[in-house]
């Protein structure tokens, strides 16, 4: 489940996409990600103002950059312990 997951994610699917595709409660699928941050798998990060400012960032290509700091949005972003998940067969 935590490969699906992570494949997921790296398709670029938000986190009620990836509730429908699982049929998984929102409660659910939240403390998977938080697990997942923990065995390294996973950043959870939390926009901040500067986001906006820094078009060097990754932020500038984000399509939530507009709104993401005024929704207290989280972002998880796979590391490079969850590539090399993604990539074992």
């Amino acid at each position: 489940m935590i490969k699906r997951v992570l494949e997921l994610i790296h398709a670029g699917k938000t986190i009620p996409e990836i509730e429908e595709e699982l049929k998984m409660e929102h409660s659910a699928l939240v403390g998977m990600l938080e697990h997942m941050v923990k065995l390294g798998y996973l950043i959870r990060e939390t926009p901040t103002p500067s986001c906006e400012k820094n078009d060097a960032s990754i932020c500038a290509r984000c399509p939530l950059k507009k709104i993401c700091v005024r929704i207290n949005a989280v972002i998880y972003t796979i590391t490079p312990k969850g590539m090399n998940l993604l990539k074992r067969n």
